[in-house]
């Protein structure tokens, strides 16, 4: 996958696959292996980086209010 200087990310991790993934922070630049790591730390089983223009945010109309019995 082609990458650009600049682009932002968000990073998830996780250790076990048992465990969903985190969020762990943002990261800004190419996504090279070894310096997310070092960004982030080594002991993490996988770490997902999720291009930020690739999210899409849904938000609930502040007039519906949801009420829980």
């Amino acid at each position: 996958m082609a990458q650009k200087a600049g682009v932002g990310y968000l990073v998830f991790a996780r250790k076990e696959y048992a465990e969903p993934l985190r969020f762990q922070g943002e990261w800004v630049g190419l996504a090279e292996t070894e310096a997310v790591f070092q960004r982030f730390g080594q002991d993490w089983l996988e770490v997902v980086l999720v291009p930020e223009r690739a999210v899409r945010w849904v938000i609930r109309s502040p007039e519906r209010e949801e009420t829980h019995a």
